[in-house]
Formats: C-alpha cells, structure tokens, sequence
C-alpha cells in the first residue's frame, strides 16, 4: 500500500512541473534498478523522488527536497531527504537524512557529480543505528535532453541488533531524459 502511494507521489509531482525544468533518470546493475525524479519547484529549490529495487534485498524509496545553486561550472546543493525500506528478510526501517550534491563541468558535454546523506540514529527509526547513501558518477550529455552515466553507489542500513545491510554497493549505468 505504501509503495503504491509512493509512485502515485511520484505522477503527481511530475505532472506538477510544467513552469521549471525535470528530470528522470534510469540506473541499473546486475541486482539493482533505481528510477527517480527531480523537478525544480522554485528557482534555487528541486524536489525528487527515487524508487530502487534490489533483487537480493528489497524495495527502497525516497522523497527529498533541496537547496541548489549553480556558479559558473559548480553546482551545489544542500537539503534532506525521507527513506523508507521494505527489505526481504529484516526489519522496515525509515531514515530522515541530511546531505547534499556538487558537480562540475569538467569539459564540454563532460560533468564529475558526488553525493552524500546521512542519517545518525536520532534521525532513524529505532531498528538503525545508522543510513548513508554515497554516490560518484561521471556523465556525458549526449544531447541536451539526454545524458548518459557511470558511477560507484554505496547504500548502507546499520542496525542495532541485526547485521548491516548494504542495500547496493558498486558501479552502475544510466540514463536522465530532461524536459
């Protein structure tokens, strides 16, 4: 029921954002698949939603919102952001986290991206002890309405009183189609 509401989220939001600028994009390894969403809301605030399935572990999505700002050939960001898992053989724990983005324009067509959030325990449900979601990708604008991408996930659940679950842990490829 939950993850229905949350890809109805998902169409909402992105039938709200017919004045800024969205994005969605595609990742895929040989055990995770993610598809997600961003769209500005205001200029210099983006909203996003993220759904990824982990063959071996379970289900999990995310809504954020953030501050962002472009100088010259960096991009920042900074903001927080809601995870729910609904993993196969553990306990379904949430996470409130904090984080942000930068990128850079290393030549034309060519951008070097990192992300990081963290949730400490005061900001989990009580089975985690700790979340992060770490993320390094290098893509290549294709055309101005498609980018193509490599990049290293890290995404790890560690519980109190059960062993950590590393949701996903490796390289990965995709795609974001802006409109």
């Amino acid at each position: 029921m939950l993850k229905n509401n949350f890809l109805a989220s998902l169409i909402i939001a992105g039938s709200c954002s017919s004045a800024y600028a969205s994005s969605l994009h595609v990742d895929l390894n040989d055990d995770v698949v993610e598809v997600g969403f961003k769209t500005a809301i205001t200029a210099g605030a983006e909203f996003s939603a993220n759904y990824l399935y982990s063959r071996p572990e379970g289900d999990l999505a995310d809504i954020g919102i953030k501050a962002s700002h472009r100088q010259d050939i960096h991009s920042f960001s900074i903001g927080a952001k809601f995870s729910k898992l609904w993993a196969n053989h553990r306990d379904n724990p949430h996470s409130f986290a904090i984080g942000g983005d930068y990128s850079i324009d290393l030549a034309n067509k060519l951008t070097l991206s990192a992300s990081g959030y963290y949730a400490p325990s005061v900001l989990t449900s009580s089975q985690l002890s700790r979340y992060y979601d770490v993320d390094a990708k290098l893509g290549y604008a294709m055309m101005p309405q498609a980018t193509v991408h490599i990049g290293y996930r890290v995404i790890q659940f560690r519980y109190k009183e059960q062993a950590n679950l590393d949701f996903t842990k490796g390289l990965y490829i995709g795609a974001a189609f802006n409109f």
